[in-house]
């Protein structure tokens, strides 16, 4: 037979349950704080980059002062955006290069011009592979093609740099003539340059022609940076090269992947 609950108890009761039902409504009140916060502060997704097989190199037309702006750009392999000058229609100097890429879509990126560009050139965005994959952009990263053309935009307008511009690795036409004139032609052979000396009228196409059992990367000095004369730079290895010397001076070469031979050819004006 059960005993009738005494005050105390119904009191003690009555309080437990109380106790209960606040623990309830604070639960709920925090489940409710919590999702309030998510729907205003929304987790940050980071940058996204998914794998590709189509290169994209997307430039916004800008003025340039101290950086250049990338607003997408689609690498099938990891690599790197090299900002380059334009001289006279040709491919100039690196500038600046941006941070390593993993390979896939990346988007806004920006790339310092660095404390040494003084302005006034003009500027292309070339996107390049990491030949090495040592995560370091070096001498012998190559330009990421699309059916054999590098991948370029110029920064001024956002248009694609045309093939004339960035294939700087040109097969002349046989026979090799201009103005009804022989070209000048040199071999590169397992010796060297042949002849390593050469004199030719401004003006002149000089072929260069790779009869080694080496691959040849012809290029001006000084080696590495190719600084004398930077648009007599061949960019890439190849069996042929030519370059038409239209300013008068000594030219110093040499094979960028074997710097020890070299050769010069001195332009002469026209007389």
């Amino acid at each position: 037979m059960n005993e009738e609950s005494t005050p105390h108890q119904v009191l003690k009761n009555q309080a437990s349950l109380a106790m209960a039902v606040s623990g309830v409504v604070i639960l709920l009140g925090i489940c409710l704080v919590l999702v309030i916060n998510n729907q205003n502060n929304p987790p940050q997704e980071p940058v996204p980059t998914v794998a590709t097989t189509t290169a994209v190199l997307i430039v916004p037309a800008q003025v340039t002062k101290d950086s250049v702006r990338v607003d997408r750009v689609s690498l099938p392999q990891a690599g790197f955006l090299a900002v380059r000058a334009i001289d006279k229609d040709r491919l100039g100097q690196i500038v600046e290069i941006s941070r390593y890429l993993t390979a896939g879509t990346h988007i806004d990126i920006t790339i310092s011009l660095g404390d040494f560009y003084e302005g006034g050139e003009e500027l292309i965005v070339m996107a390049y592979e990491d030949t090495g994959g040592d995560q370091t952009f070096n001498d012998l990263d190559q330009p990421l093609t699309i059916h054999e053309v590098p991948l370029a935009v110029y920064v001024s307008s956002g248009a694609v740099v045309p093939a004339s511009i960035v294939i700087n690795n040109a097969k002349a036409d046989t026979p090799h003539m201009m103005g009804g004139a022989a070209m000048a032609t040199v071999r590169y052979t397992d010796t060297g340059f042949e002849p390593s000396e050469l004199a030719v009228p401004v003006g002149t196409m000089v072929l260069f022609v790779n009869a080694s059992t080496k691959e040849m990367w012809v290029a001006s000095n000084e080696h590495p940076a190719h600084s004398i004369l930077p648009t007599f730079d061949q960019f890439k290895t190849g069996t042929e090269y030519s370059y038409s010397f239209d300013t008068a001076g000594t030219w110093e070469y040499h094979d960028h992947l074997n710097p020890t031979a070299g050769g010069v050819v001195t332009v002469t004006t026209r007389e």
